[in-house]
């Protein structure tokens, strides 16, 4: 059995190589994507301040969730076999939340943004041609280099205080899917396609600076204080023991367009 097993994987390695070079080159490929990300951490806190501090406290508006994202990306797709692709890119990935409350001149202002720039190594095995498409399978894996920002101001009384923060890490992920190809001509191919993705990042650190110009060295938290309140953000790097880690998870799925373009 493992003798017929390992002639079969060679016949099939024949089969693809004496297929000949594919039939297009290099080449390379244009993605726009909107994508569903958890970011469990940031979501969490954000239901909790809309569900347990505003609404309770009869305030309007709400911070709203980091979910629907809009990603780009751009690769260098190199044929290995008539079947078989490598794909070389990077990309963009970027959400953010707003919320402002005002009271006569009392004002709190709240805004955190996300930014994620994979780089990435992807395997396209083109399947059987049916009648009207060529189906695809992808997956592989990048680095993820990510950038949190903070800003956040109290006024009370005509006096401003609050802080503005930046925080980056780099982080591991891998992906996967499929999709369907429709070429428009020999050379130029239109894809749609579904996406999944498995990326959660930990381990923030950058640096937070205070209305008055203090500047501190600060972590990504994700806690629950004494009162049972839920937090996330940055917080000082010497409380770093105290609280909890908190954690950017850019896991989920995206439905993708694509515009290929082989030379």
């Amino acid at each position: 059995m493992k003798q017929f097993a390992s002639r079969a994987a060679l016949l099939a390695l024949a089969a693809l190589l004496a297929a000949g070079p594919a039939s297009a080159g290099i080449g390379i490929r244009v993605s726009g994507a909107l994508s569903y990300v958890s970011y469990g951490d940031f979501n969490d806190f954000a239901d909790y301040i809309n569900t347990d501090v505003l609404a309770a406290g009869g305030a309007s508006g709400e911070i709203g969730a980091i979910h629907w994202v809009p990603e780009f990306a751009g690769e260098i797709v190199l044929p290995i076999v008539p079947v078989l692709d490598l794909g070389i890119g990077a990309g963009i990935i970027t959400g953010k939340s707003e919320f402002s409350f005002g009271a006569g001149d009392d004002r709190f202002d709240y805004a955190h943004t996300v930014k994620a720039y994979p780089l990435t190594a992807t395997a396209y095995v083109h399947l059987p041609l049916l009648p009207f498409a060529k189906p695809y399978a992808f997956g592989g894996g990048g680095l993820y280099y990510t950038k949190l920002t903070f800003d956040e101001t109290v006024t009370v009384g005509g006096s401003t205080e609050g802080f503005g923060a930046e925080l980056t890490k780099w982080g591991f992920g891998l992906h996967g899917g499929a999709g369907l190809s429709f070429s428009l001509s020999p050379m130029v191919v239109f894809d749609i396609g579904v996406k999944g993705r498995w990326a959660k990042i930990t381990g923030f650190e950058g640096i937070a600076t205070s209305t008055d110009g203090e500047a501190i060295d600060v972590f990504l938290a994700s806690y629950v204080d004494d009162e049972g309140g839920l937090n996330f953000g940055p917080e000082a790097a010497v409380d770093k023991g105290t609280f909890g880690e908190g954690a950017v998870d850019l896991s989920g799925f995206a439905f993708m367009l694509t515009l290929v373009v082989a030379f």
